[in-house]
């Protein structure tokens, strides 16, 4: 395929329920939780371009220093309105992106491989939907294909790219991968604590 894939790495969350502070912040072997993600994104060359948004000034610096330093396809984009939740963030993403496909990332799972990725990716198809699941429970990254490019950038107060996913459960291609850690995020301290 010759399509067009961008990557848009949602790092604007509140990290209400994580009590030491942002969680992406949050050292988990070694780094910041969320440069596992951005390291992860360095490494797989299907992707045009890695749009990183983010609200944290520290978070913004540690990417800076990531294009810098290692990939010229990371874009940064500061969201100025956090507060409205990922839909701001969806919203910032599709708003810079032109690619044929939009595959959008939570920044909180640090065992998320490049094989559950590439599944992903080779899954797409025009006019789908591409979620990966294990054992019925679905998970992130989510691959959205382009025709769904205005209602992602008009999503309604607390709705999700999951809303698109329930109006349209026909578009849905359900990706099976064999472990649920790669899926596995974190929310709390206990959770990090678990996981390490």
């Amino acid at each position: 395929m010759t399509d067009t894939i961008d990557a848009i790495l949602m790092a604007s969350g509140s990290s209400v329920r994580f009590s030491g502070g942002n969680k992406l912040l949050a050292l988990f072997r070694g780094k910041p939780l969320v440069r596992h993600t951005l390291d992860l994104l360095s490494t797989i060359d299907c992707f045009r371009r890695i749009f990183f948004i983010a609200a944290d000034p520290a978070l913004i610096s540690l990417a800076q220093n990531l294009r810098t330093q290692i990939d010229p396809r990371l874009e940064i984009i500061r969201n100025e309105m956090a507060f409205l939740d990922q839909r701001e963030s969806i919203r910032l993403g599709t708003e810079h992106s032109d690619a044929d496909y939009l595959m959008f990332f939570p920044c909180d799972m640090p065992l998320l491989d490049e094989s559950t990725v590439r599944s992903l990716v080779n899954a797409r198809q025009t006019g789908k939907i591409c979620r990966p699941e294990h054992d019925k429970e679905a998970g992130s990254p989510v691959l959205f294909s382009s025709v769904f490019r205005e209602e992602l950038l008009t999503l309604g107060h607390t709705e999700r790219g999951s809303t698109i996913i329930r109006r349209h459960p026909d578009k849905l291609i359900r990706v099976e991968i064999a472990s649920r850690l790669p899926l596995t995020d974190i929310d709390t301290v206990e959770a990090l604590r678990s996981m390490l």
